[in-house]
């Protein structure tokens, strides 16, 4: 199974507002797309809007808000279930 580096972009742009972590994380997945979901269930929270303003897709899908980059050295295992592996700061913010 693959490594994925997801790195924010932007972590002040207002889509962060839909999850409770903003840093770099690493996950293991079968695929980029597989790994953003990962970070999406891990940290997905509701948020409140006011009237007018327009809701955004959770950044972790959003190519121009995290970049996704396959790790190539073996820092990491690659076998295992599909997690996210790293940093140990991050697991603290995985909904519950």
């Amino acid at each position: 199974m693959a490594i994925w580096k997801l790195k924010p972009i932007d972590p002040n742009h207002r889509a962060w507002k839909a999850s409770t972590y903003r840093g770099e994380v690493i996950v293991r997945a079968g695929s980029e797309k597989r790994a953003r979901e990962i970070a999406i269930s891990a940290f997905l929270t509701a948020t409140d809007v006011t009237a007018g303003e327009k809701i955004h897709a959770n950044p972790w899908t959003q190519t121009a808000l995290v970049s996704a980059v396959e790790v190539q050295d073996k820092t990491y295992p690659d076998s295992g279930k599909e997690e996210i592996v790293d940093p140990q700061e991050a697991l603290g913010y995985v909904n519950a």
